[in-house]
């Protein structure tokens, strides 16, 4: 909760907040006609996780790989 109220993405975050959102924007009077399913997929939850994907290998792989993946040498 903390990382989305920061103003983070997060996909599976994402795939409860937004949801809900839609969930009781329709069942309001007036709807927001841009709070929709197809926006909610193409325009957020497909670039997001792409995103976290790539930041998931960038920096926690990566930090792993820079913390045990060396080969030490030993005389």
């Amino acid at each position: 909760m903390t990382f989305v109220s920061s103003g983070f993405e997060h996909s599976i975050a994402n795939m409860y907040y937004i949801p809900t959102g839609l969930f009781i924007s329709s069942a309001t009077s007036s709807p927001d006609p841009a709070l929709n399913w197809s926006n909610f997929f193409i325009t957020n939850l497909v670039p997001v996780t792409l995103g976290n994907i790539a930041g998931g290998v960038i920096f926690v792989a990566g930090a792993y790989w820079y913390a045990y993946g060396k080969i030490e040498t030993r005389l």
